[in-house]
């Protein structure tokens, strides 16, 4: 008993001294390091930590907050949701700066797991969980805030495309068929304003047959939504606050692209799209497929004509789509389809394989300025995460959105000290 009592009390000592020597720590980094000297030092650090940073004194904070400003830190995080067995679920945020993923604290846990969706946005993509009862969208990109509650679509949907366009909230398609009313579309759109969903007119015809996000490969700007066949490329625009529908065109600038992803592009003047294709490689090409990017014309979905395709390096297609070993002679079968998958915002984002999530992803980043003849300045590899590796079963959502102090202080705080 004594031995327990002791062993106790010295968990208690060291617990104590642990705390002491942190808060010493800091005092000590505070009083050495302040004005120039700190900011020099601030911009080197990842941003997990900054957060932290900003927690020591008000001048670590101003220092912070100085350095991001000197420095921005453009490119939006990848951010991704697992689904695992028994609703378990968990995320990871990869900082590009850093080229580091970062554990985040599970997304609360809604009513209806099975139901969990992807809300793509302009400001950044939400996760959010849609039932009978209501639409549940996470309060911020890392799901570590307290969900914004809305009501439930009027038509019960199960597969629908959600987008925030500016403040209003988009349900397109989707619908259960067996729940619609007679005369109702399973393409049917509705619009919330805050005030409640609002019907407008379905989809194009061309969309009607994909009116689901399975078959629909979805953009969100301040203005719009922008929608693309994922196998055929047709594709057509949402304006909300107008109620109105662009034109609707099959993007076509290469004909041998079975697979296509759309993303917001170049910030300027005139709304534009980064459209992307992949397509299986020659059989004597050193990579299985090829993925290329091309700019479009918000308004027309016409391709830029100033504009050149970029192409995604071999190396990089190739881990995202690796050959198989065991494959026998391609002549004699006939090889799975491509699906390919796209986040992001007017400066980059992130292309992944959506059969495969699991290979990885592929940063781009976009040039500033819109009169560069390719859009697209680098590529990079982004290694899978570790939460979809924990989870092979499990079902992957991947979004993109910037990520600020605010959202880093939940999320660091939520996982306690280092």
């Amino acid at each position: 008993m004594g031995v327990g009592v002791r062993s106790h009390d010295l968990s208690k000592h060291r617990r104590h001294q642990d705390a002491r020597e942190a808060a010493g720590a800091s005092q000590l980094a505070a009083a050495y390091l302040y004005g120039d000297v700190l900011e020099s030092v601030v911009e080197r650090v990842p941003a997990p930590d900054l957060a932290a940073a900003a927690r020591v004194s008000r001048e670590w904070l101003r220092a912070v907050r100085a350095a991001l400003r000197r420095r921005p830190r453009r490119l939006p995080w990848l951010v991704v949701h697992v689904q695992g067995r028994g609703g378990r679920r968990c995320a990871a945020a990869y900082d590009p700066c850093a080229g580091a993923w970062l554990a985040v604290p599970a997304p609360r846990r809604h009513a209806t797991p099975s139901h969990v969706r992807l809300v793509r946005g302009a400001r950044g993509d939400r996760v959010c969980a849609l039932s009978l009862a209501g639409l549940a969208v996470a309060g911020d990109p890392l799901g570590a805030a307290a969900c914004v509650a809305m009501g439930a679509p009027r038509v019960w949907r199960v597969d629908p495309v959600l987008a925030a366009v500016g403040d209003r909230v988009v349900a397109l398609g989707g619908a259960c068929r067996l729940a619609l009313a007679e005369g109702e579309d399973d393409a049917v759109v509705e619009v919330d304003e805050g005030g409640g969903w609002a019907p407008c007119e379905p989809m194009p015809g061309a969309l009607r047959d994909s009116a689901s996000a399975t078959w629909l490969a979805a953009a969100a700007t301040d203005q719009r939504v922008y929608l693309v066949e994922r196998a055929t490329g047709w594709a057509s625009w949402f304006d909300p606050a107008k109620r109105l529908w662009g034109p609707t065109r099959r993007l076509g600038p290469d004909p041998a692209v079975t697979a296509w992803g759309v993303a917001p592009g170049r910030a300027g003047a005139d709304e534009r799209l980064v459209l992307f294709g992949a397509k299986r490689a020659d059989k004597e090409a050193e990579c299985t497929a090829v993925i290329q990017a091309w700019e479009v014309d918000g308004d027309t979905l016409e391709p830029i004509p100033s504009a050149s395709s970029d192409a995604m390096p071999p190396d990089l297609s190739e881990r995202l789509f690796p050959r198989d070993d065991d494959e026998e002679d391609p002549d004699d079968i006939d090889p799975e389809p491509l699906s390919i998958g796209v986040c992001g915002n007017a400066t980059g984002g992130y292309v992944y394989n959506a059969a495969e999530p699991s290979h990885g992803a592929v940063l781009y980043e976009l040039r500033e300025g819109g009169k560069a003849a390719t859009a697209v300045a680098r590529w990079e590899w982004v290694p899978c995460a570790p939460a979809v590796q924990a989870e092979p079963l499990g079902r992957a959502i991947l979004a993109c959105s910037p990520v600020g102090l605010d959202e880093l202080a939940l999320a660091v705080g939520a996982r306690g000290p280092h």
